[in-house]
């Protein structure tokens, strides 16, 4: 048997994909002239060998599996009747021959293509169709493996990475929200190492700017969706400022369609419908005037002394998308907050989880009934409530989406 493949060693050259090459096991091989109690003594020297290739010339013709041999030859009689024949009376005529250049990937396809024999009985290795040796499917699954392993490591690094650079992103609006409302918390769960969901916040004079926004997909797709959609973002607050939410969803609008060509309501990118939903608002903290757009993303609102919460409910246009208008226009919703108005905004990977006894989703009337009833705590706390009543509720559930909520009182 030859040494350990190059591929497995680790000395691989970075520049050279795997090929059959690096399974080619330089094994005896048998000709068409000799007989089959010349391949019983090959195969008794050879207690490893699976199987004995045949070749005519330096071209390879069969391939002869030690099992189906040995079961063949101790029947009775049979040595007396073929030990003196040829060989290619018990050889597979139909064997799996391929170039030592295929590639692992192409060899993989054709393995699987051949059927179980290839994997049991190997396969003949050539070069420039000459013999060169024999590959072993154990040992193609172990390489095959071996690759997937590596790249899904390579995956990971990589996206764990982009977990750092979105958190990095993530962190300036961070710390503009605890200089202009120290009591606020906010909750970012992405389902995966990166998501789909967003937050960003800004000040400005007397006031201060808040979004929270779930885009399409979750992991990597959600992340880059994120990246557009926030990116576009920070350039329209530059543009027209952060006191006109309305404005700045119709701007990323313009921009997400533009980008991801979903214009006069035909999409020019395949496979592209894609945009955010969002909750954004200006918020003057001495007046205590809030200002607020949704799209599809509602605001709660416990005034104190009330006897429920209060929502008010975005349009349901989303941000983006094949089926939204170009030009659409959302509304500006002014409301008065009272010191001590507790506001609370979520994407829905909070509302749709499922879980329960019944395997439902955990929906706004079960969000209400549970900020209502935590309405006295501090913003911290209710989130930490919510938090343990979603993975109470979640139970043994798989987590649907990214989760991302905020709260801040007045």
């Amino acid at each position: 048997m030859s040494a350990t493949p190059e591929y497995l060693s680790g000395f691989r050259p970075r520049f050279r994909q795997p090929s059959a090459a690096d399974l080619c096991n330089a094994v005896p091989c048998m000709t068409a002239d000799q007989t089959n109690e010349q391949v019983m003594e090959v195969f008794g020297q050879h207690r490893d060998l699976v199987s004995l290739p045949v070749v005519e010339g330096a071209q390879p013709i069969g391939l002869i599996n030690r099992n189906i041999f040995l079961s063949q030859m101790s029947k009775p009689f049979r040595m007396e009747l073929y030990g003196r024949k040829s060989c290619i009376a018990f050889m597979d005529k139909e064997p799996l021959v391929v170039e030592s250049t295929l590639d692992i990937e192409a060899l993989t396809f054709r393995t699987v293509e051949c059927g179980e024999k290839a994997m049991s009985d190997g396969f003949i290795i050539t070069e420039r169709g000459a013999y060169a040796g024999v590959g072993h499917g154990l040992q193609l699954m172990r390489v095959v493996a071996d690759m997937q392993a590596a790249r899904n490591q390579q995956i990971m690094h990589s996206i764990d990475y982009a977990s750092v650079i979105q958190r990095s992103t993530l962190r300036s609006s961070l710390d503009a929200l605890a200089r202009v409302c120290p009591g606020a918390h906010l909750v970012w769960e992405p389902r995966d190492v990166v998501g789909g969901d967003f937050y960003q916040f800004s000040t400005e004079g007397e006031g201060w700017f808040a979004t929270v926004a779930d885009c399409t997909g979750h992991g990597v797709p959600g992340a880059f969706m994120t990246l557009i959609a926030s990116t576009n973002l920070g350039q329209a607050i530059k543009q027209h400022g952060p006191r006109d939410p309305a404005l700045l969803l119709g701007s990323v609008n313009r921009s997400i369609k533009q980008m991801l060509g979903q214009l006069d309501g035909q999409d020019a990118t395949p496979g592209s419908d894609d945009g955010m939903d969002a909750a954004c608002f200006w918020f003057e903290p001495a007046q205590g005037r809030l200002v607020f757009a949704g799209a599809r993303l509602a605001l709660m609102l416990v005034r104190p002394g009330a006897g429920e919460v209060d929502v008010v409910e975005g349009q349901r246009t989303g941000v983006g998308y094949v089926d939204s208008a170009f030009d659409h226009r959302w509304t500006n919703q002014e409301v008065l907050l009272p010191p001590g108005t507790l506001v609370f905004i979520t994407t829905d990977g909070l509302i749709d989880q499922v879980g329960g006894p019944r395997a439902i989703a955990l929906g706004k009337r079960r969000l209400r009934e549970l900020l209502y009833e935590h309405r006295h705590g501090t913003p911290a706390e209710i989130n930490q409530r919510v938090l343990d009543a979603l993975r109470d509720w979640q139970g043994e559930q798989h987590r649907r989406d990214d989760l991302t909520f905020f709260c801040f009182r007045t």
